[in-house]
């Protein structure tokens, strides 16, 4: 998969909105910063939540996120190298 189509991937999957595609590598490292603000509000949400349908909702999104951020850091680390 490429670099475009993984950043479309992520906004389109979790509904970021007012993202701009610029290079590769700076979309790259400002989606990555986005995932991590986002992971860090799932988190605080998470601990708050006592419904256990919105937990589990909640504990799905974190993961996701998580898998996210992993899979960019790759991206990211891969046009580094070239």
């Amino acid at each position: 998969m490429g670099v475009k189509k993984f950043i479309n991937g992520v906004i389109d999957s979790l509904k970021i909105e007012s993202f701009e595609l610029k290079g590769k590598k700076k979309s790259l490292k400002t989606l990555l910063c986005k995932l991590k603000k986002r992971r860090v509000e799932v988190l605080k949400e998470l601990k708050k939540e006592d419904d256990e349908k919105k937990r589990a909702a909640l504990k799905e999104e974190y993961e996701l996120v998580s898998i996210h951020i992993k899979n960019g850091k790759e991206k990211l680390n891969e046009l580094k190298k070239s």
